[in-house]
């Protein structure tokens, strides 16, 4: 049996981050990475620490939504069977109701095959008690959850803290909760933690997520600052995350937005070529966004 850890969390609470310590911690292990996003390309991928593991994509949409189930039951059949790993660590995307994860992996053709050791889900200090109330993921995946993380408590009051330990509370009494920044704790805790075994119970449900969509945007090109910040200006006023890497000059920078909080790094080593973005939020108006991606970058190099 392959034991397997299931990382879930609302977007921007910081996977990418616990699945980068949890490949240190676990370098001496044989580990295929399964990463779903919530997109039709990757970036997550782009971000995580050199190693010896194995990644496998699915960049779709929402995990357990029912248009992708299928080929998430196919892809970790073909891992235990072809890869046969002594870890699987599952990220999932942001939006995933991990309701079912148990009924899936708990099918005839996996049940042999992987064991859920642990369920972790990651909360965003900043951003859940605003999402809390109008989305069923966030709760679907506390619910589910062996431990949680309260992360981000860096970024906020000790009083907000509070109160998001009491909405965790109040969705799943009992849950074992850590206060973190970063995604830093103790990750031998992991080795003691027992998921409970769940058996299939017959027709999986639909599994319909929550009404988001994503836009993704690619092309080459740059963007110069002014461009780029009538983009941004530009953006709608219900994103809800956006991610990935673009070119401002000749430099190219990831960014990353949750909410209203925005990032921005330089990526040094040359190993993104061209402008690669995921806009995920509720009613996005795609076409307008694409005009404004499109009619601010520029696709000749500045001379």
């Amino acid at each position: 049996m392959i034991p397997t850890i299931l990382l879930t969390g609302f977007l921007g609470a910081g996977k990418t981050t616990l699945l980068n310590r949890l490949i240190g911690h676990y370098r001496s292990k044989r580990t295929v990475l399964l990463i779903n996003e919530f997109g039709k390309v990757g970036i997550d991928g782009e971000l995580l620490t050199p190693g010896t593991y194995q990644k496998v994509e699915l960049n779709k949409g929402s995990l357990f939504c029912i248009c992708v189930r299928t080929d998430f039951i196919f892809e970790v059949e073909r891992i235990a069977t072809d890869l046969r790993p002594e870890l699987l660590i599952i990220e999932a995307t942001g939006l995933a109701d991990t309701s079912e994860m148990e009924e899936m992996l708990a099918l005839p053709n996996l049940k042999n095959h992987v064991e859920l050791k642990a369920n972790i889900c990651l909360v965003d200090c900043q951003n859940f008690l605003k999402i809390k109330d109008t989305l069923r993921a966030p709760i679907s995946q506390i619910q589910t959850a062996d431990l949680v993380l309260l992360n981000k408590i860096d970024l906020v009051s000790d009083a907000q803290v509070e109160q998001v330990a009491a909405a965790v509370v109040s969705i799943s009494p009992g849950v074992p909760i850590l206060r973190t920044k970063y995604a830093e704790f103790d990750l031998t805790i992991l080795d003691a933690i027992q998921h409970p075994k769940a058996v299939t119970t017959g027709e999986l449900g639909e599994g319909r997520p929550d009404p988001v969509a994503s836009v993704t945007l690619e092309s080459e090109g740059q963007f110069t600052h002014e461009s780029w910040d009538r983009f941004r200006d530009h953006l709608p006023t219900n994103l809800m995350r956006l991610k990935g890497f673009i070119f401002i000059g000749q430099q190219c920078y990831y960014v990353d937005a949750t909410m209203d909080q925005f990032i921005m790094k330089p990526i040094l080593d040359g190993s993104i070529r061209q402008n690669r973005l995921v806009l995920i939020g509720r009613r996005l108006n795609e076409e307008e966004i694409e005009r404004q991606f499109f009619s601010n970058l520029f696709v000749r190099a500045a001379i």
